[in-house]
């Protein structure tokens, strides 16, 4: 499924709605028709629904297809994909139709299933805030909970950096193609086989974009059990996080400073909406107790199986 899939990315005009017809198309009619009906373009306006034109581009963007899924191999990343057994339950059950339709993964894959709390934060935190995030990531490191963040520089790189110098592991997830990946300096030295996964939702060799950032956002949130927001200016990425864990109504925790400094001005705002404040004893070591209770209760741990209600079927024309 990797190269037809490869097509409908690659082709000019062909969307996420098309693509998530594909995957839906093979599970209902197997992989080996969907593959099939990739190579003719009358078959991809029939069976999927897509615009003739469409179609057509999807038909010659084959090529391309294959020198990607090249070096896709050559690189060691994983495509998984909605309707497929290793795609994790968690993003689905969180996300629900707003799911990545398709992950590109490399590293250790079985930190799907883990527990996992994502960090968000400010690239441009304050000392206190950053000591704050490695306090966080060391207790839930050293707890076997997996750290969920965005590899940016900031409070993302704090949260990754510290899991893996305490034994944990962590989860990157890019805002940019998994092509474009490179093991940044803070943590070039700490990635093992074992303690780390990266994961991008975007064409491989897509640059990074600014317009993106929020759909990575939403994926860290559907990978995380719990959310923690360590600081937030009253706009920009972190604030855009806080809000949509919100109202997913997924468990926000908010680092509840008694002087929020200008990188933290937000902070106060989540903790009225409803974020759960977290606090430090006096030698300052934040209290995760709740976060714990949070994690252990995760009711997408004991849900039903997949259900192709989740895709968009039967197809209609874009």
């Amino acid at each position: 499924m990797i190269q037809p899939i490869l097509q409908f990315i690659q082709a000019k005009g062909s969307g996420e709605a098309a693509l998530r017809r594909l995957l839906t198309y093979a599970v209902t009619q197997g992989e080996d028709a969907a593959r099939e009906i990739c190579s003719s373009a009358h078959s991809l306006a029939a069976e999927i629904g897509v615009k003739p034109d469409v179609a057509q581009n999807i038909v010659d963007a084959r090529v391309e297809a294959v020198k990607i899924a090249e070096e896709l191999e050559h690189h060691c990343v994983s495509v998984i994909w909605q309707g497929s057994s290793s795609y994790p339950e968690r993003i689905e059950k969180i996300l629900q139709s707003d799911a990545p339709p398709v992950l590109f993964i490399q590293g250790n894959q079985s930190l799907f299933d883990e527990p996992g709390v994502g960090f968000c934060g400010s690239r441009k935190a304050s000392d206190k805030g950053l000591a704050i995030t490695g306090r966080c990531a060391l207790q839930l490191a050293k707890e076997g909970i997996c750290v969920v963040s965005g590899y940016a520089h900031g409070v993302d790189m704090a949260a990754h950096k510290a899991a893996m110098e305490n034994g944990g592991t962590t989860i990157f997830v890019l805002v940019e193609g998994i092509l474009r990946f490179q093991r940044k300096r803070d943590v070039a030295n700490l990635l093992s086989a074992s303690n780390h996964l990266v994961v991008s939702q975007f064409p491989p060799r897509l640059t990074w974009s600014g317009r993106n950032a929020m759909k990575r956002n939403s994926t860290i949130i559907g990978l995380s059990d719990a959310m923690i927001l360590v600081e937030s200016g009253l706009t920009g990425g972190t604030f855009a996080a806080g809000e949509e864990t919100l109202k997913r109504k997924r468990p926000l925790f908010v680092i509840d400073f008694t002087e929020p400094g200008p990188s933290a001005e937000a902070n106060p705002y989540f903790i009225k909406q409803g974020g759960m404040p977290v606090r430090g004893n006096r030698e300052g070591v934040p209290s995760l107790d709740k976060v714990r209770e949070v994690v252990a209760k995760q009711s997408w741990r004991a849900s039903s199986p997949k259900e192709q209600s989740l895709f968009n079927w039967p197809p209609k024309n874009e």
